[in-house]
This record gives structure tokens, sequence and C-alpha cells, in this order.
């Protein structure tokens, strides 16, 4: 059954709280689902036991994005698969520090809302229901009611004009993400529109984003969290630093902009590096290279190569034991007098399926741990064997 604003209201009433914490600190399996929606159901309308084991298992499955909050916390499925994780929603919120009062369009269930919302006063606007009664339930489970006031209505004709907005369009529909900038809702054309109200804006894409959709006057910013790619983030008005493109990694708040560096080109050396998502993306590799001497061994490949044991906040890092032509039977022979155990295939550059190769490799069950990375080298197939263990 799904969730409506009249379930979120009562999930916050005294009679769902004793068995909200309860499912909370114990949410059912898959396997115990009927069971436990059926001894809820003594006691509780369909919709409400319905409503509390949805709830439970949301806060389960969003401890990953809201570690310290999600016990706390209410979701319906399609809000929580867009929402930003709380260290990402964090991070955004800290360039609207020196605005009175901020607007959020597109509020959701309230992530960037209730990170905003810690800068002070925020205005949240939905044309959903549903997202500004979970956005509502947050903010009052999080003690941050008083700083947030949920309003229905248009992202395109908002009810008041704030000095600075973040807008987060729907990115999904009921069975599919979506990749055109033009197909969101509302589409990226109608939110650069909004400049002409609110210059100072901030609006959260895919991280798909291609680079002809950037206006030339903004700055975008690829984000990922402990190497995974979250969003794309166009700057606007006083919240661009600096027009052009660039990469941040979480936790570690570090930046790298793309200025049309070119890496040099020359054979594998001692270590393997693979750059982070958001530097592939914002099309940094080989400003990332010149700052950390690196090089690639294609020119057309996101992988870098070094001789130095660098530890970096942009890469990862493998020491690169051999690399060969591409050749299954050298692979073999190869593992075979290291005594390999291969953990991982990767690829780039290569059209082969990793984990069914994988089956086709010798195998040690007692070796040392191997990664095996299939790409290119000069343009020709390639194969590298790297050790797993990483710093």
């Amino acid at each position: 059954m799904p969730l409506t604003p009249a379930l979120i209201r009562w999930l916050q009433t005294p009679a769902a709280a004793p068995w909200l914490a309860q499912l909370t600190a114990q949410p059912p399996t898959d396997a115990e689902l009927l069971a436990t929606l059926m001894r809820l159901r003594r006691h509780l309308t369909p919709a409400q036991a319905a409503a509390v084991v949805e709830t439970a298992r949301l806060r389960q499955r969003a401890q990953s994005k809201f570690p310290a909050q999600a016990g706390r916390m209410f979701f319906s499925r399609t809000a929580y698969q867009q929402a930003s994780s709380a260290l990402v929603a964090a991070y955004t919120a800290r360039r609207f520090r020196s605005y009175g009062w901020v607007g959020d369009w597109g509020c959701g269930l309230g992530a960037d809302s209730l990170a905003l919302a810690a800068h002070g006063p925020v205005l949240a606007l939905d044309r959903d229901a549903l997202a500004l009664a979970l956005t509502q339930a947050n903010a009052a489970a999080l003690g941050l009611d008083e700083r947030l006031w949920p309003v229905r209505g248009d992202v395109r004709h908002p009810p008041a004009l704030p000095p600075a907005a973040w807008a987060d369009p729907g990115r999904r529909t009921a069975s599919r993400r979506l990749f055109d900038p033009e197909s969101l809702h509302p589409p990226l054309s109608a939110l650069l529109a909004q400049q002409r109200h609110t210059p100072d804006l901030g609006i959260k894409l895919m991280p798909g984003l291609p680079h002809q959709a950037i206006p030339p006057t903004a700055e975008a910013e690829w984000i990922s969290l402990q190497g995974n790619l979250k969003e794309a983030v166009l700057w606007l008005g006083g919240l661009c630093r600096q027009p052009g493109r660039r990469a941040t990694v979480l936790p570690a708040q570090a930046s790298i902009a793309s200025e049309g560096a070119v890496a040099p080109v020359a054979a594998p050396g001692a270590y393997l590096f693979e750059p982070d998502a958001a530097v592939i993306r914002a099309g940094a590799v080989g400003d990332l290279a010149n700052r950390y001497h690196l090089w690639q061994f294609d020119a057309q490949i996101a992988y870098l190569s070094g001789d130095a044991a660098l530890d970096t906040p942009f890469t990862r890092r493998w020491t690169l034991l051999e690399h060969h032509p591409f050749d299954l039977k050298t692979l073999n022979k190869r593992l075979r007098a290291l005594q390999g155990r291969v953990t991982a295939v990767k690829k780039r550059g290569s059209a082969i399926e990793p984990e069914a190769f994988r089956r086709r490799l010798a195998h040690h069950p007692q070796g040392q741990p191997l990664v095996v990375v299939l790409t290119r080298l000069l343009d020709r197939p390639w194969m590298l064997i790297c050790s797993e263990r990483q710093p």
C-alpha cells in the first residue's frame, strides 16, 4: 500500500511510536515480512501496518546515506532514491552560509533542506504533498522544524523570491532514470530561467550531465563520496566560484579543476592508478596526471601509471606486477607462475564481461590475491596483473 501524507502524520503520533520503535530496532526480513504484517494487522489497519513496516525497512536501508539520522527519519522509496547523502548535502549546503534565507526547489524528503537549515531558514517547495509531509516530518524529528517551512507549489512559479536557491529536479519516472537534462521535472532550461528572479542558484543534476549542457558562466562540479559518483551540480551567479568543470571527492573534500591539461603517454610503470569517477566525468584526468607527475599508457583510456607509491584522494592504487598483450593462454600461464588467486577482473576499453572471464582463469585457492585489468595500450588490447593489496 502506498504511503500517503495522512499516514506520515499518523507515524508521528504516540499511537504509532511503539510499533515503529520495535520494528526500527529489528526490521523484518523478506522471509518475515508477511508474518510481521499479519501480526501488526491485529492491532492496526492494513495501511498503518504497511506504513510501519515500510518505514522501518527504509530506515535500515538509509543507514548508508544518513548514518546518524536514519533511525529517526521518514522515507518513501522514490524520495529515498533521489535524496542526497547527508555528507553530500552538508557539503553543498555550505555554499549557502552567507545568505539570510534560501529556497529548496523540489525538496523531496527534505535531505537538502535539512542540511541548508543548519545554516539558516529554508523555504522548501514541492508539488508533491507526500514530499512535503516527509520534509515536515523529518524537520520535526531532527529538531529543525522552526527553520524549515514546507510549501506546496511549482518551482517555476515560487511563492517568494529568496536571495539564493537550491533546485533538485525529478530525475526518475516510476520505472526508470532520466538522462536527458531536458526530460527532468522541471527541465534544466526552466530552472536556468529562474535566474531572472534568483541569480544565485545551485542545481543538482545527474552524474552523466553532458558537458554541452553546461552554461558558459556556470561552475559544474561532479561530487563523489567514498569512490561512488553521486551527483553533478551547476553553480550559478554568486554561488559560482570559477566557471568551468571540477571534481570533488568526499569525505576528503579535495577538489581539482579541469583546465584542459593533456597527460603524457608512456609504457606502464610500477603502479596503476584508477582516477575517481568524478575526475573522469569532469574531464580532469590530464590535470590529475600533471599534478602528481603520472602518465597514461593509452591516450583514450582513463588509467594512469607512475613509479612512486603515491596516495592521493583522487585515485585508487595497485602495485603493477607485470603486463602483456592480451592473450588468455599467456595470462593463465603467468597466474600459475605467480600462484595467484584472482579476486577481481577490472576493465576499461575492453568488451569482455569481467565475471564470466574470471571463471576461465587459473586459480590457486591459497594463492596471493591478484587483480587482472583488461584494457588497451597504445590502442592494442592489453592485460595487467596487479597485487590486490592497497594502502
